[in-house]
């Protein structure tokens, strides 16, 4: 998105009769479907390199699905505040580490970690993807991991619409 903008394909792109929402929403899926591939692959690699049992298919699927919506509307969310390629790197790598960190994704599995960062972790999607993987691993069924599901596929959902919303004022 960045890269269209500073070669100015993007701002023709919404000069175009189709909305900017659509636009927006389509590097969103695309977006989107190449995370749900990687995730899947870097499962079933697992699952057959290490021996993992990553716990019920149907709730894989499903955690897969919407930790992609999350990390896509996320991304686009990022992305609409960044304001050229140079910026890109150092801050999606910044926030992408200091959430995760926040969340709970580098100190996973550390049984010192206190019980108030896994507090604070709930806060960012992350560690609602955190939480919903634990779950799946230790057995849950579907219906036990709703909860994680739906604030990831929210969170996804509001980031990307907050992200479309910064876009437009920005290609007024």
């Amino acid at each position: 998105i960045l890269r269209e903008e500073e070669d100015h394909t993007l701002p023709r792109l919404f000069t175009t009769p189709t909305s900017q929402a659509t636009i927006l929403s389509g590097k969103f899926v695309a977006i989107l479907a190449t995370l749900v591939v990687q995730i899947a692959v870097l499962l079933a690699a697992s699952s057959l390199v290490f021996g993992i049992r990553w716990g019920e298919l149907a709730s894989m699927a499903v955690l897969t699905l919407a930790l992609a919506i999350s990390a896509s509307g996320f991304g686009v969310f990022l992305i609409s505040l960044i304001q050229t390629t140079r910026q890109a790197g150092p801050v999606s790598a910044a926030v992408v580490v200091v959430t995760g960190i926040l969340s709970g994704l580098i100190p996973t599995g550390d049984p010192s970690q206190p019980s108030p960062l896994e507090r604070v972790g709930l806060a960012f999607p992350q560690g609602w993807a955190l939480r919903g993987w634990k779950l799946s691993l230790a057995g849950a069924s579907l219906g036990e991991i709703l909860l994680p599901l739906a604030i990831l596929a929210a969170a996804g959902t509001a980031c990307l619409l907050i992200g479309t919303l910064i876009f437009r004022r920005r290609f007024v």
